[in-house]
């Protein structure tokens, strides 16, 4: 299997599980909210002193998941970047001894030059 094959299939499988995350996290949420009203309405929970504890129980059952759908989806996004680099023949090539040379020769100018100022 060429690169080209292996970014976009990793691409893909990355953006699913992200998928399947964020649908967790919804299935999390709405479950989260059921409890606590279901505890608001029986009297177990007041809202009042208790957001701390309310808060903390969406983070600690919700925002996490959520994270890392983010952190899923960014990913394969720089994957899917890195498959159209490749199909693109942008590739991480290293410059040419004359390309480097001709840029650390105008860097070496520009420092010359605030050093004189």
């Amino acid at each position: 299997m060429n690169k080209q094959k292996l970014y976009f299939i990793f691409g893909i499988v990355l953006f699913a599980v992200a998928g399947l995350l964020l649908a967790y996290v919804a299935w999390s949420f709405s479950y989260c909210a059921d409890i606590i009203s279901a505890a608001k309405a029986s009297g177990q929970l007041s809202a009042a002193g208790n957001e701390y504890d309310i808060v903390s129980f969406y983070m600690g059952n919700c925002a996490q998941y959520f994270v890392y759908v983010l952190l899923l989806a960014a990913v394969g996004m720089i994957v899917q970047k890195k498959n159209e680099a490749v199909i693109d023949g942008e590739g991480m090539a290293p410059l040419s001894a004359k390309a480097a040379g001709e840029s650390d020769d105008e860097l070496d100018r520009w420092f010359e030059e605030i050093d004189n100022n």
